[in-house]
Parts: C-alpha cells; sequence; structure tokens
C-alpha cells in the first residue's frame, strides 16, 4: 500500500476518533497533517491534494445535517446544574423558590386619617364602634391618643 492509501485510511481512523469524542476536531486535522508531512506524502502530492483527502474524510455524508447545533446545546445542557439531568437521566432539581418575607402589619394611612375625622367627631359611642371594626389599628391609633 502507497504512503496515500496509508494516509487516507489514517484520515478515516481521525474521523472515527474526532467521533468518538477522543480527539477535538481540529486536533485530528492537525495530527492527520503531521502524519502526511512525516510519511512524505506532502511531498508525492502535494499540500492540494493532501487537504482535499482530509475534507473529504471531515466532511458530513451527503444529505445528512450538521449536529453542530445539538452537540452545542447539549454541552452547555451538561454543563449547567439546572439542565444536567436532560442528558445524564438524573432527577430534575427541585425548583428554589425565594422565600417571601412577610412584612409586619402596618396601619394605612388612611385608617389614621379616617380614625382621626371620627375623633374630632367627639362622639365617643361611634368611636367604640369605629375601633371594633378596625382590631388592627388599635394598638397603633390609642398609642396615637397617648401621644397626643
Amino acid at each position: 500500500m502507497s504512503n496515500v492509501g496509508a494516509f487516507e485510511e489514517l484520515c478515516q481512523d481521525y474521523v472515527g476518533w474526532w467521533l468518538d469524542g477522543i480527539l477535538e476536531k481540529t486536533d485530528a486535522v492537525d495530527c492527520a497533517q503531521r502524519h502526511a508531512e512525516l510519511w512524505g506524502v506532502v511531498d508525492e502530492i502535494g499540500q492540494d491534494e493532501v487537504q482535499a483527502i482530509m475534507s473529504l474524510a471531515f466532511s458530513p455524508a451527503e444529505g445528512l445535517q450538521s449536529d453542530y447545533a445539538s452537540r452545542l446545546v447539549m454541552q452547555w445542557e451538561l454543563a449547567d446544574p439546572r439542565d444536567r439531568w436532560r442528558w445524564t437521566g438524573e432527577l430534575p432539581p427541585m425548583q428554589q423558590v425565594p422565600a417571601i418575607e412577610k412584612l409586619p402589619y402596618r396601619t394605612a394611612q388612611s385608617t389614621i386619617d379616617a380614625f382621626h375625622y371620627v375623633v374630632r367627631e367627639g362622639d365617643p359611642e361611634r368611636l367604640a364602634t369605629w375601633l371594633r371594626n378596625h382590631p388592627a389599628d388599635v394598638p397603633t391609633l390609642v398609642g396615637m391618643l397617648e401621644v397626643a
């Protein structure tokens, strides 16, 4: 077998290693180029013909679409702990729901204004009824009376 035939077979080997994920494509092509130089294939048929052989070996089969985009998405999802489960068979992570901090109750300004109106009317019975209807506000409102 000539060096050219051996080089064509070697290119197919490198394509297999690239497809199996053993080598990156750039590394596989660089290694094939180095072998072409070491075996004298470049001197025998020229660099353009060596490039044509490698291009043919590494090109996708006709009719097949490139899977670059799907491989890229897979790499991104494997690197993200939130999406890794799509490829590994793990259970999806539990959704972290942020805790909502409950603010302490505060009497609304409109309630304070209404309280002042009822106090100014001077009817103790109406004031008592109004306060019974606003039990959560009584400590604040009575405290306001004591300050005044």
